[in-house]
């Protein structure tokens, strides 16, 4: 039987800009893959000359997600190739990949060239295009509240007013609700906390056509904004509400407007970690084990961060100090790896819990010791 003849390689511009963008960025031939929306099989056949790709559209694409000029594949930057409506949603449903992937870096490269692409297609008030446009803010303000610190806030928020802005032409009361409740959480990050109440209130009380998940989803961070102000009873009646609607019948995974990021397992680890913050340590595990037992179905990078940097919270506040920081010395590696900043945040409130404890303990102590080496009464 004779042999087939090896397909010839060829070194291509294509071929160069992968190997070199490899070597660069600490990702395997699949991250790479995976971020560039192809098969692994596909960027190996390019990477390695074998297959030569002349899609100018796809030339253009890949070019802008490695961020290089076109023209080193031959592309004319001024060439105008707009997406059509089922490219964006793919982009769209690429970003949330990405991001539940833990990729903060590719998905905020992704999304910025998302909001660029689209409003430069938006030449009037189409329906469609500017829902497309509030889903891509919705994508871009999520992954900016990630990669951001908490004096940031106003980088994602204005994606959210926009994403308002947008919803409010459309008249959709989902959309609305999302970006309310996501302004809502800007604020609250940003230690405005009765601002943030107000967003998340009205995202619950004026959108009751809202579909289920964003309400779900809204109502569990205005519980995670009463817990911030001290409102525990109305704390505790907020997770009620969220865990409720999250086991409804008609929550839809594949129809999810918060994407993924509300589920029973969202609401557990709530619940858990603020449990936590009160020193309930058996009562927050407990629940914190409920969330890991909900997440186990769907494999996902965000939720086992989510998770670490929970349980690490929980561990130090209830005393069990070098457990917790062992989980939390693993999540500082996870989160700056991945480029997840918010999440990174929970470790430096752990780290501040610790300075304040050490504080207060050596206060205690100094006065006891002083009590200690008085002078001796006969």
């Amino acid at each position: 039987m004779p042999h087939r003849k090896p397909k010839p390689r060829f070194i291509t511009p294509l071929s160069l800009a992968l190997t070199e963008y490899l070597n660069a960025h600490p990702m395997s031939q699949l991250d790479l893959a995976e971020y560039l929306n192809i098969g692994e099989r596909t960027l190996r056949r390019y990477k390695n000359g074998e297959d030569v790709l002349t899609d100018i559209k796809e030339l253009k694409r890949i070019a802008e997600l490695l961020e290089i000029e076109p023209e080193k594949f031959g592309v004319a930057t001024s060439l105008s190739l707009p997406l059509t409506p089922d490219e964006i949603d793919t982009s769209i449903d690429h970003a949330w990949r990405l991001i539940n992937a833990q990729r903060c870096y590719e998905a905020n490269i992704l999304a910025d060239k998302l909001i660029r692409d689209i409003n430069n297609l938006i030449q009037t008030e189409d329906a469609t295009l500017l829902r497309k446009l509030a889903h891509a803010r919705h994508v871009t303000g999520f992954i900016k509240s990630h990669i951001t610190r908490a004096d940031e806030t106003a980088i994602p928020f204005s994606h959210y007013q926009e994403m308002e802005r947008i919803a409010r032409i459309l008249g959709d009361q989902t959309l609305i609700n999302v970006a309310f409740t996501y302004e809502g959480d800007m604020l609250q990050r940003g230690g405005k906390i009765e601002e943030s109440i107000q967003y998340l209130e009205a995202a619950r009380d004026t959108t009751p056509l809202a579909d289920v998940s964003a309400r779900g989803n809204g109502i569990q961070l205005l519980g995670r904004a009463y817990f911030r102000a001290g409102r525990l009873a109305d704390f505790e009646q907020a997770i009620k509400e969220a865990e409720a609607l999250a086991h409804d019948p008609s929550m839809d995974d594949s129809a999810n407007s918060a994407r993924q990021q509300y589920s029973a397992g969202t609401v557990y680890e709530e619940y858990g970690r603020s449990l936590g913050l009160l020193r309930q340590l058996k009562e927050a595990l407990a629940y914190l084990d409920k969330a890991q037992e909900a997440f186990l179905p769907v494999a996902n990078h965000n939720r086992e961060v989510l998770m670490k940097t929970a349980r690490a919270m929980v561990l130090v506040h209830g005393g069990e100090i070098q457990q917790g920081i062992e989980i939390a010395v693993e999540s500082i590696s996870l989160c700056r790896q991945q480029g997840n900043v918010r999440l990174l945040d929970r470790i430096y409130a752990v780290q501040q819990y610790l300075d304040n404890l050490a504080r207060k303990i050596g206060s205690t102590g100094n006065t006891l010791r002083d009590a200690l080496t008085g002078p001796i009464e006969y």
